[in-house]
């Protein structure tokens, strides 16, 4: 059994020992925040009943005894935090895209420059420094006046391994997740011992790191009670979402680079030493999985994606009074034709119903300093030629927005890790779509891989069960079990398409140069 925690849902799924999902369900927890919008928590006063509830639907969806259950293993959004009490309670849980700590950390940043001689980004690979854990346990210092939280505080916890703790197991974090923190230097692969000092942080308030994949304990006798678990249920350390998305995928080799379009879509390449470029444009970090990787990733970031196609059913199909998921339907059959005259098509042909658009993902889009109005562009229907567009050719434009952003951080990652032919995985929700899948392997013009499960980081969640199982000692053991899953699936490049997605992406690129 196993939980994703991502930006809007927690996600509950029971496998059979072969991997097979039995089961999954979710909820949409609630978000408590400020009036200014900086402020974004997850009810930590009803979360983890919350789970419960959820874990009890999903084992009755699943029709098994819960003492079938073997092995439990968890995931969370980069950076999650939880603060708890000495009783392992919840005081805040930091919910996606918080901010909360925004005044803070510039001062913050200064401490731990004049403490240690390194930037922020130098220590942890990160920015910017207002995203991170030390600016939110600073304002909980700060405002104890109007938020007395700080005198019940006395342990950090990545959300993942608070939910493993909560059912019982040791005070830990796994690698990966302490390195999103903002607490740990990747030179060491340790906590910088400055921030004791900066933050005056209490004592064994940063937990001990282990290796995703180790077991870290068994159910404790209330979890036993109140879900019916076996005593030798075992815990099992978990990841952050995106790096599970990557084992999930069988992505996790050196040189290895694999794009997760979700909610934002971060394009992740394995490494095995670590880069840090002087000038702050790309993310840096740990991937570390017991028997499999003990190396480094980059990160170049493309910014919201999955908002935009939510953004775009809803426009393109307002009238069509159906719900969200029907007109997500509608709008891939529309992605789908436009893809299907186009391979058929002449250059002119399409040239004459091309349309391109900026509507948010951008290539390194965390170092951009403006985001451009929403744009679409496309030829004026007043001239002379006949112009043929279509809704179709709108619809086209909001996926290559995101495809072509993405391909742009795929070759910026290729250039700072030096990389010359990399295996590329294109995963997350919007690669259930077939054809956005294909049109990365016709523009890159190279075979792409992407997971027959698109629950991708939950299918690596479930591989970290395997590894605590002992099924899964190397790489090898790895590929064999994905092979008997048929878990990971391939798309060529179709010959035909690779002129005309090529001369559409330098177009676009000449448009997002114009704007940015």
């Amino acid at each position: 059994m196993v939980y994703d925690s991502g930006s809007k849902l927690l996600k509950c799924a029971i496998a059979d020992e072969l991997g097979n999902v039995i089961a999954i369900n979710s909820y949409e927890p609630e978000v408590l925040s400020s009036e200014n919008g900086l402020q974004r928590e997850w009810n930590y006063g009803n979360y983890w009943d919350k789970l419960v509830e959820l874990t009890k639907t999903t084992i009755k969806l699943a029709k098994i005894n819960p003492k079938e259950i073997e092995y439990i293993s968890a995931s969370s959004i980069r950076p999650s935090c939880v603060f708890a009490d000495e009783d392992n309670n919840a005081v805040y849980i930091g919910a996606s895209f918080e901010l909360l700590g925004f005044d803070y950390a510039e001062e913050i940043e200064d401490e731990f420059y004049e403490a240690t001689g390194k930037t922020f980004y130098e220590s942890t690979g990160h920015f910017p420094s207002f995203l991170f854990i030390p600016a939110r346990y600073r304002y909980f210092q700060e405002e104890k006046d109007s938020d007395n939280r700080i005198e019940q505080i006395t342990q950090y916890l990545p959300l993942e391994s608070w939910i493993l703790v909560k059912f019982g197991g040791e005070l830990h974090t796994n690698f990966s997740s302490a390195a999103e923190s903002g607490f740990l230097d990747l030179t060491t692969k340790f906590w910088h011992p400055a921030w004791e000092d900066i933050l005056d942080l209490p004592e064994f308030f940063l937990p001990w790191p282990v290796f995703s994949g180790e077991i870290i304990g068994m159910v404790d006798e209330k979890s036993q009670k109140e879900i019916g678990l076996s005593p030798d249920t075992k815990l099992v350390s978990g990841f952050p979402d995106t790096h599970a998305a990557l084992l999930g995928c069988q992505n996790i080799e050196p040189t290895n680079i694999t794009a997760v379009l979700g909610t934002t879509t971060p394009v992740q390449t394995i490494i095995e030493q670590l880069i840090i470029p002087e000038e702050e444009q790309i993310w840096a970090g740990l991937f570390m999985i017991k028997n499999l990787s003990n190396n480094y990733y980059l990160e170049t970031n493309t910014g919201m994606t999955g908002q935009i196609l939510k953004w775009a059913a809803n426009l393109f199909y307002a009238d069509e009074n159906n719900t969200l998921t029907e007109n997500f339907k509608l709008l891939d059959q529309a992605y789908k034709e436009y893809d299907e005259f186009e391979a058929h098509a002449t250059l002119s042909e399409i040239d004459n119903s091309r349309v391109y658009s900026l509507l948010g993902p951008a290539p390194l889009s965390n170092t951009q300093l403006k985001m451009a109005p929403g744009i679409f562009t496309f030829q004026s229907p007043g001239g002379v030629e006949e112009i043929k567009t279509h809704k179709n050719s709108f619809i086209t434009a909001v996926f290559d927005n995101i495809q072509f952003a993405v391909t742009k951080n795929i070759e910026i990652a290729k250039q700072i890790a030096d990389l010359k032919n990399p295996q590329i995985s294109i995963v997350g929700g919007a690669a259930r779509n077939p054809v956005l899948v294909q049109r990365f392997s016709d523009l890159l013009n190279i075979p792409i891989n992407t997971s027959k499960n698109f629950e991708s980081t939950i299918q690596g969640m479930l591989t970290l069960c395997d590894i605590a199982a002992g099924g899964i000692e190397s790489l090898e053991d790895l590929q064999k079990r994905n092979q008997d899953l048929n878990s990971v699936k391939n798309f060529t490049p179709r010959e035909s398409m690779l002129k005309k997605l090529e001369k559409r992406y330098q177009n676009w690129l000449e448009l997002f140069n114009r704007y940015y």
